[in-house]
C-alpha cells in the first residue's frame, strides 16, 4: 500500500515539474498586438502586461477619448490572446501527461 502511495507521489512531483516548466515557458512567451500604427501592447504567455508604446503623432487632447478607448480594446486583446495560448499549452501538457480533462484544472 506505501508502495503505490510512493508511486503517486512520484507522478504529482513530475507533473509539478512539468507544469513550472511550461508556466516559465509562458512567461518568456511574447505576444505582441496592436491597433494600427497608434498603440502597441506587448504581453506574456501569464497575462502580464511588459510594454506598451504609443505612436506620438496622434497625442493630442483631441484624440484623448480615442486612445483611451483603442488602449483598453488593444489590451483586451492581447490579454485574450495570451489567455488562449496559456490554455493550449495547458492542454498539450495534460493530453502529454494523459491526464484526463477536468475543468478548470488547465
Amino acid at each position: 500500500m506505501f508502495e503505490q502511495f510512493g508511486n503517486i507521489m512520484e507522478i504529482v512531483k513530475k507533473v509539478q515539474q512539468n507544469v513550472d516548466t511550461v508556466q516559465e515557458q509562458l512567461k518568456q512567451e511574447r505576444i505582441e498586438v496592436s491597433s494600427g500604427d497608434v498603440i502597441k501592447i506587448t504581453v506574456n504567455g501569464q497575462q502580464e502586461l511588459i510594454a506598451i508604446h504609443l505612436n506620438g503623432k496622434y497625442l493630442s487632447t483631441e484624440n484623448a477619448a480615442l486612445l483611451q478607448d483603442l488602449l483598453l480594446a488593444t489590451i483586451n486583446n492581447a490579454l485574450a490572446k495570451s489567455r488562449d495560448l496559456n490554455q493550449a499549452a495547458m492542454g498539450k501538457l495534460a493530453s502529454d501527461l494523459n491526464l484526463p480533462k477536468i475543468p478548470g484544472m488547465f
